[in-house]
Order: C-alpha cells, then structure tokens, then sequence
C-alpha cells in the first residue's frame, strides 16, 4: 500500500493527496482507499504529477474503466478516452454549473483532469457539494425535489457539435433530480442545466428558470471549492454529488490545456 499525506482543501469538500506518484502503478488496496475518500470528499487534487497519455489512463482506472467522450474531435488522436479541454477548435469554456454526460443512461462517476498547460492567472475549475446543496434547502423543498424527474439530451446548440457526435445519443434520458450516492449512501441534488431538455411535469422554459433559480440559491461560497490550476495538477471530481464549472477569466493569448477522462458510473437513483 502507498503511503500518503492528506490535506483538507475546504470545510465542504475537497482533499489534496501528497505522496501518490500517478505515474506508477496503483495497487488494489491504495486504489480502493482513494475511491472511498474520494465519495467522502467529491474532490480529490494529485499535485506535481508527469504523465504520459498511457500513464493517465492507468492511473484513472483506480477509479473505473474510462468512457467514450463525446465530441470526437476534441479527442486526443490515438487516444480516444482522453479528451483535450483547451480554447481553440470552435471549443468554448464550459463556464455553466454542470455534472458531464447526464444525457447517458449511466452518466460518469468522476471526471478526472489534468493540467498540462496553465495560465499565469485565472481559469479555474470551481466544483459545489450538492449534499451540502440539498441540505441547505427547506425541508418542503427538498421533499418537492425527490418527486421531480428531468429529461435529459445532448446539447445539440453547441457550436462545435458534429454530426457523427449525434449518432447514438438522440434517446432521452430520464434522471431523479435527486440521487443517492451508490458508495457513501447521502442524498445530493442531480442535473445538468443545459442538458436537461425539460423537468417532468414543466415546459422547457419554466425548466430553464427554475433551475436557473435553483443553482442561484443553492450555490453559495461555503459549499464551492475553487481549484487553481498549476502545471502537473490531477484533479478527481465527483460527478455523483456535485456541479462543476471552468473559469474563462484568463489571457487567451496563454495557453490552457487539460487533459480529461472520465470514468464509467452507474444508474442514478433515489433510496
């Protein structure tokens, strides 16, 4: 087993874990601890890490078996699980609270980036605890919540979207806007905004502002952990109980590139 430090990053959420070496084989009892902390704390930052394309998808199996992208083209080319998060290729920052993929049957697990290029300041990746969220909610509110049920569809407006990314994703998916973490077993609010095509029940337009509504009370700054970037950052989130979103408030004329995987999950449901 590894031996490994581990330090707090927020009151909320988050732990940066010191003495893992990515670049190495992980074994089975350091992989399991690392999935176990990383459903307690949602988010997980492996700093000073130099890695190969083979040496990140080894390393992401500790915490599932990657899964396709969407968005070929932004696909690093001989790897096809590893996509490339950078501004350039009609690609633009994705500076919504969202949860990836929600328009799967099984949405990811976790999304697992890497910092390969960094800005001298700014861009980001904020990531909120939505146990913290659905807790923080009125007792009739929360109730009202675990009724609610959103239909979710890949986003067909983006810019960058080609027509061979559409193939197979046309069905819409239906998902408990409330879910239960299948290992810690907590209750969080689930959706993706600009996914969800509509809520059950609601048009689309009073499902656009009643979730716009809700992110707007639900998150605030004591449940939101924002990573700053340095070169060589591995940073693991949760994408079972949390919204995440990228900061596009650096020079453009610098370059910001992260590498991304994202690791196979489950069906959402409510216990």
């Amino acid at each position: 087993m590894t031996i490994y430090t581990l330090m707090p990053l927020h009151e909320s959420l988050g732990l940066a874990v010191i003495g893992v070496d990515l670049s190495r084989p992980i074994d089975a009892e350091t992989g399991e601890n690392l999935s176990r902390l990383l459903a307690e704390h949602l988010v997980l930052v492996f700093p000073e890490q130099t890695l190969t394309p083979d040496q990140y998808l080894t390393a992401a199996q500790a915490f599932g078996p990657p899964m396709r992208q969407h968005y070929s083209q932004h696909q690093m080319p001989g790897y096809p699980d590893i996509g490339l998060v950078r501004h350039r290729d009609g690609q633009r920052a994705a500076e919504a609270w969202h949860t990836d993929h929600t328009n799967l049957e099984r949405p990811p697990a976790a999304t697992i980036l890497y910092g390969v290029e960094i800005p001298s300041s700014g861009g980001g990746t904020s990531v909120a605890d939505m146990r913290a969220a659905y807790w923080g909610l009125p007792e009739e509110e929360r109730r009202h919540l675990e009724t609610l049920r959103t239909v979710n569809g890949l986003d067909s407006e983006r810019t960058d979207t080609r027509a061979e990314d559409l193939a197979g994703y046309g069905a819409l998916v239906v998902h408990s806007m409330v879910r239960t973490h299948p290992v810690s077993r907590e209750r969080a609010v689930y959706f993706h905004p600009t996914k969800t095509m509509y809520i059950e029940g609601m048009t689309p337009e009073a499902s656009r502002e009643y979730l716009a509504d809700l992110v707007e009370r639900m998150i605030q700054p004591e449940i939101v952990y924002r990573h700053s970037w340095r070169k060589g950052d591995v940073l693991v989130i949760d994408d079972r109980a949390t919204l995440h979103r990228a900061h596009d408030d650096y020079d453009h004329s610098e370059s910001r590139v992260l590498w991304r995987i994202i690791v196979e999950g489950d069906r959402p449901v409510l216990v």
